[in-house]
């Protein structure tokens, strides 16, 4: 049979029907034709054991060839949708509501497809009840259970300023409709089917977010779901080296973006911080080999985690609004178009096509083509105030710049790199920290070893930080701060 989208592979094993509730796919209920590898036995020793031949090498980068096969081995199909239910349930599938009717204690619900998707279908009924709300012209909905109300309202602001975000920037969203529906935690955690969004209920509907230090993950997820209305939607990549960049990296990406937008660049930091400790903890337990991003196949913490810092140091580097043109460019050259289907070197040229020094070139090989990992510390700062007032702090900055291989071996590397340098009032990983705290940021040249800085500003800092928003893959990112201290008479 086809392969199970990679968005739900990880969770749809079988159709859960439940007296108040039933969730099933497509692919659990209705016959399919054809088989692609996903079937086969994996593992070097259980093939091993059938006396079988070693599994098929993920296709090249290079190979031209591969392009001929979607990621997903998904056709785009014209859908409709009939489906009978208990009368006090709601039902929602894949598709646009057209008609809902109840008799003899039985609701008939018909979905039909707007546009051609992909044959990825999932089809749900519980007792819902639903909240909506309008993103010009664009239809939101949340289906949860009665008890599980106190995040909707985040969910929908989500989706409305992550629709803004998306359109604005990527171009026009393809449905008229959004929706997020619960299922039971046993569903797994999340996938995107088209213009309709499933979450496990532990995922965001029973999460408390009551306290305002912690991280906002359901906006986080929801940002990052609703993008893949675009990226895997729109765009599909190739069953090749690199696929899940164009999917999951640019979904992550996105994200960001929304979440960069509404808490502001300041607060990005507790989202990328958490996305490095889960690429530097995923490296440390490959059992295989990491590859570099542009390479990955099948390792969520180098498509997933890596791939935010990645994009969003690049976004930085190069300029949100350049970066994002050229995203919009690569969707349209690729939007909603069959075979050839797009390689993660589509992404990797266009952001060299950005680039306009020979360094901003060697950044964007070094974050895609190689494993690179950065050593950036401030180990000591002082400050003292001057005859006119102003204060002035010195700062001393260890740089390091590492090459590893796929077995972990590395390389020393030289560092020569514009970097952030900043004192503050208050330290930047703090969840309390915003943009009046900040003293001075400048964007510095830094250099591979010890060197010492100066920074002189109007206000007294108490902080001192290189690289304090974490846009580098720093293996250490805990010593980029450190305590400003009176110098000693």
């Amino acid at each position: 049979m086809p392969a199970l989208p990679r968005e739900a592979a990880a969770y749809e094993t079988d159709a859960q029907p439940a007296a108040n509730g039933t969730y099933v796919l497509n692919y659990q209920i209705l016959p399919l034709l054809g088989m692609d590898r996903t079937g086969f036995l994996a593992g070097k020793n259980l093939r091993r054991e059938h006396g079988l031949a070693p599994e098929l090498p993920t296709p090249k980068l290079e190979d031209t060839a591969a392009q001929d096969m979607n990621y997903a081995n998904l056709e785009r199909v014209n859908t409709d949708i009939t489906v009978t239910t208990d009368a006090d349930q709601t039902l929602v599938s894949t598709g646009a509501r057209v008609s809902d009717t109840v008799a003899e204690g039985r609701r008939t619900a018909r979905f039909v497809s707007p546009v051609p998707s992909y044959n990825f279908i999932t089809i749900q009924s519980a007792r819902y009840d639903v909240k909506t709300a309008d993103a010009d012209g664009v239809e939101l909905q949340v289906y949860y259970h009665p008890a599980h109300s106190k995040n909707i309202d985040r969910m929908l602001e989500a989706m409305r300023t992550s629709l803004d975000y998306y359109r604005k920037n990527f171009g026009p969203y393809q449905y008229p409709y959004a929706r997020i529906i619960e299922r039971p935690a046993y569903g797994g955690g999340a996938n995107s089917a088209a213009g309709t969004i499933g979450y496990s209920e532990k995922v965001g509907f029973v999460m408390n977010l009551s306290d305002p230090k912690q991280l906002d993950f359901v906006s986080y997820l929801t940002a990052h779901e609703l993008a893949h209305q675009y990226w895997f939607h729109q765009l599909m990549p190739a069953d090749m080296e690199g696929a899940e960049v164009l999917t999951e990296g640019l979904a992550q990406y996105s994200a960001l973006m929304v979440m960069k937008q509404r808490y502001g660049g300041e607060q990005i930091r507790i989202f990328l911080k958490y996305e490095l400790d889960q690429y530097l903890q995923g490296r440390r337990t490959e059992l295989v080999e990491e590859r570099p991003l542009g390479r990955t196949r099948n390792q969520g913490y180098i498509h997933y985690n890596k791939a935010s810092i990645v994009m969003f140091l690049l976004q930085d580097r190069l300029g949100e609004d350049r970066v994002n043109a050229m995203l919009h460019a690569l969707l349209d050259r690729y939007r909603f178009k069959s075979a050839p289907y797009a390689r993660s070197s589509d992404l990797i040229n266009g952001f060299l096509s950005l680039a306009r020094t020979d360094a901003e070139r060697q950044l964007i090989d070094d974050q895609f083509y190689r494993i690179t990992l950065y050593d950036l510390k401030a180990s000591q700062a002082t400050v003292r105030q001057l005859a006119n007032g102003q204060f002035e702090t010195t700062v001393r900055i260890e740089a390091g710049k590492t090459y590893a291989d796929g077995q972990g071996n590395e390389q020393q590397a030289p560092f020569d790199e514009l970097v952030d340098v900043g004192v503050f009032t208050a330290s930047p990983a703090d969840s309390g920290f915003s943009r009046e705290n900040v003293v001075s940021l400048q964007r510095m040249l830094v250099h591979s070893g010890a060197q010492q800085v100066t920074i002189v500003t109007e206000r007294k800092p108490l902080y001192a930080a290189v690289d304090p928003y974490i846009n580098f893959i720093d293996r250490t990112a805990n010593d980029n701060i450190t305590t400003i201290a009176e110098p000693q008479q």
